[in-house]
């Protein structure tokens, strides 16, 4: 049997709470990607979705509709954690790092494998990925340099983007490099930012 689809506690049936409804969409949302990423998009089942997550299939289909439900939200709730609850204070440098760090992670490598090995047979996955993750990104960055530059620098958010993702993005993506270090976050964001003069900070620094 499958181990994804074997046996496993089931929460009890009944009219759940609202916050018993955030947690249980949380949870599922959690053990989706880990099943997308072994068995890619078509072979993810829902009756895998479900034993993965300890819930009734029923329950998948009342929550998302379907199995492109839960991809499209899980995409969305995972591009909001690298760059969507802002932190306390935030500036530019801090969110370009937060990006970096994010998007190099070993969780969003596997995503965008994902999507790359499946995108000719289901195109709307890169898409989705795209407008959900990219974009919003891209936007996040926009903010900020208008906020802390000006209205016409903002149209340097997607060159930004480009060299936060930078050449070892790739590597990452064929193997070649390990998960980024919170370190090398840093200084692959301050260089960045300092290549399209939005920051005054030497990266050579070491700050």
């Amino acid at each position: 049997m499958d181990p994804a689809t074997a046996a496993s506690p089931v929460r009890k049936r009944g009219r759940p709470t609202e916050a018993g409804r955030i947690e249980r969409r949380g949870q599922i949302l959690d053990a989706a990607l880990p099943v997308f990423l072994e068995y890619g998009f078509g072979n993810a089942t829902v009756d895998r979705i479900a034993g993965a997550a300890r819930v009734t299939k029923r329950t998948i289909y009342t929550y998302f509709g379907n199995k492109d439900g839960v991809f499209t939200e899980m995409q969305q709730r995972l591009a909001a954690n690298v760059s969507g609850e802002p932190l306390q204070p935030e500036t530019l440098e801090s969110l370009a790092v937060r990006i970096v760090y994010g998007l190099h992670s070993a969780q969003m490598i596997g995503l965008h494998r994902l999507v790359i090995a499946e995108s000719l047979r289901f195109p709307e996955l890169a898409r989705k990925l795209h407008d959900n993750g990219d974009m919003w990104h891209i936007a996040r960055l926009a903010d900020h340099i208008r906020s802390e530059h000006s209205p016409a620098a903002a149209a340097h958010a997607e060159p930004l983007y480009a060299l936060l993702l930078g050449e070892d993005y790739r590597r990452r993506l064929l193997g070649l490099l390990g998960p980024v270090t919170a370190a090398e976050a840093t200084v692959q964001a301050q260089s960045a930012l300092a290549l399209i003069h939005l920051t005054d900070v030497d990266p050579s620094s070491g700050r």
